[in-house]
């Protein structure tokens, strides 16, 4: 079975990703293709809890289930979806990208990455 960074090469036939983690509910990396300077732990439990307030928030709003979760920083996107209960796919995405093509091939694909966990 391929590891994240060949899935994640994959997925991103538009050189948009500069790194990716698959975190599991806990906050704990379970698999990690990001930057070798990036702060592993931080990312793992900022995601959880991030993706937990999004979580209510489309409850409250009667949004219905998360699927996808893109917040926009200056030093380039950050994607967050959910792949199972019990884990959530951390894409860090560079500036200035369209997105467009990253966030079709993550919808049509989110089963590989599912398959990583």
């Amino acid at each position: 079975m391929p590891g994240l960074r060949e899935v994640l090469e994959h997925l991103d036939a538009g050189n948009s990703v500069r790194g990716g983690a698959i975190v599991g509910a806990d906050g704990l990396i379970i698999h990690n293709a990001l930057q070798p300077d990036a702060d592993e732990e931080a990312i793992a439990a900022l995601a959880v809890t991030t993706m937990r307030h999004a979580e209510q928030f489309g409850e409250s709003s009667r949004s219905g289930e998360l699927k996808t979760a893109v917040l926009e920083y200056g030093g380039g996107p950050a994607i967050l979806a959910p792949l199972s209960a019990s884990a959530t796919l951390v894409l860090l995405a560079k500036p200035d990208r369209d997105l467009g093509a990253l966030l079709y091939a993550l919808r049509v694909r989110r089963d590989a990455l599912t398959g990583l966990v």
